[in-house]
């Protein structure tokens, strides 16, 4: 059986990778637990995918912190190695962070997310088994991939279409790429929330109502025409396993 931990920043991340996993990997094949760190104790998160002879197992932990997601993989990555038998520790959080928005406070800045993505991948350079260590970055949050799937908030509400979202906020989701566009795409996500007398605050209703609604059409939809590329190298790491 081969095992594949993946540490994120937080419970959105966590709720993303666990609904796409259900999306890209036959159910009938992966066993998939989802814990959260708290005190420095993992505590299960109740959402297990259990199947009897999995070919798969995945472990979801969220450590409650962006620069967290590091420091957890470097504690724990000779033990998920030596004595669990993680083939691959894979990493997901998002570039906006204290660092960046002391390093240019005014918005996204090339030199700036290169910077950082460097600082971080080499860290892992300096651990016991980067060779089975991957770090993703969402730019500049996750929410930029929601935004990237663009048919995904008409799903939520009847009134949320591409048109109706341009109209009234000047976003042409089909056409634009919010990694690029966006400093911090959750208040884009929140403006479009609000359009339905919704708000969007991060909390697990509001990351379970986008995420449930995910269909394999939209990961296609936010990885055409080269957008997100972010997302799609995130993507493709997840498929190749199943």
């Amino acid at each position: 059986m081969k095992k594949v931990a993946i540490f994120t920043e937080g419970q959105t991340e966590l709720i993303f990778v666990r609904e796409l996993l259900l999306r890209l990997i036959d159910p009938s094949k992966m066993r998939l637990e989802c814990m959260e760190l708290l005190a420095d104790r993992m505590t299960p998160v109740p959402y297990p995918h259990i199947c009897p002879n999995p070919e798969l197992y995945f472990l979801i932990v969220n450590v409650r912190g962006d620069e967290a997601v590091i420091s957890n993989i470097r504690e724990q990555e000779k033990s998920l190695v030596e004595k669990s038998g993680y083939e691959k520790i894979l990493g997901l959080r998002d570039l906006y962070c204290d660092d960046y928005r002391r390093l240019s406070p005014s918005g996204i800045n090339e030199s700036v997310s290169k910077q950082l993505i460097q600082s971080r991948n080499s860290t892992i350079q300096n651990m016991n088994y980067p060779n089975r260590i991957k770090l993703h970055f969402a730019i500049m949050e996750i929410e930029a991939w929601f935004l990237a799937m663009y048919n995904i908030f008409q799903k939520i509400d009847s009134r949320l279409t591409n048109d109706f979202i341009q109209e009234k906020l000047g976003i042409d989701l089909k056409n634009i790429d919010p990694q690029t566009e966006f400093f911090k795409p959750s208040e884009q996500v929140n403006d479009i929330f609000l359009l339905c007398e919704r708000r969007y605050d991060k909390k697990i209703g509001d990351c379970e109502l986008i995420c449930s609604r995910m269909e394999l059409v939209d990961f296609d939809n936010a990885k055409e025409n080269g957008r997100c590329k972010n997302f799609d190298a995130f993507y493709q790491e997840i498929r190749g396993d199943g």
